[in-house]
């Protein structure tokens, strides 16, 4: 695919020859990325800006990753799951669902719809993903069967080995712990 990315004066950007111009460059196949809104050089705002170069990236990626999942429903988990042991203390696993999440945005680049189960994370949602959020591997269980109608499914997550019998409801005490 052939794409370029404008950069100009905003009066120059709504001038009618531009927007012909760029009317003729689609009808021709020519992929448009941007323009930007902002500051420009010449010291005016508006539309007309250059995109930055990761938002060109990111378009141009867009256009190049073959949609290979195109009408595919993809459920992934990701990060760890925690089992109260009281309010304060819990078993879990140290994931932090980078894998998950990068699997998550793969998928969309590919042009599926994607369902993303988490454990507690530290990460951006990626765009245009369904997320589930989930503390304990019996929520996370729930979440998966409930959005178990997929074409995909790829489980990442880190959940917990065990889940305690009781869960406490006050604090146990640091000498009650050995016992």
């Amino acid at each position: 695919p052939l794409a370029i990315s404008p950069a100009m004066n905003n009066k120059m950007w709504s001038n009618q020859a531009t927007i012909d111009n760029l009317a003729s460059l689609r009808k021709r196949g020519v992929q448009v990325l941007g323009p930007g809104s902002g500051d420009q050089a010449c010291g005016e705002q508006g539309e007309g800006r250059l995109l930055e170069p990761v938002d060109i990236v990111a378009e141009l990626n867009q256009l190049l990753v073959p949609k290979k999942l195109q009408g595919k429903r993809v459920l992934i988990t990701a990060g760890p799951t925690f089992e109260a042991i009281d309010p304060v203390r819990f078993i879990g696993n140290r994931s932090s669902g980078k894998m998950g999440f990068a699997i998550a945005e793969a998928a969309i680049d590919a042009g599926a719809e994607v369902v993303l189960v988490s454990g507690p994370v530290n990460l951006k949602d990626p765009d245009n993903v369904h997320i589930v959020e989930v503390k304990t591997a019996k929520e996370m269980l729930k979440a998966v069967k409930k959005n178990y109608k997929v074409d995909i499914a790829i489980f990442t997550a880190a959940v917990s080995d065990t889940t305690p019998k009781k869960t406490a409801k006050i604090k146990i005490k640091k000498e009650n712990l050995n016992n």
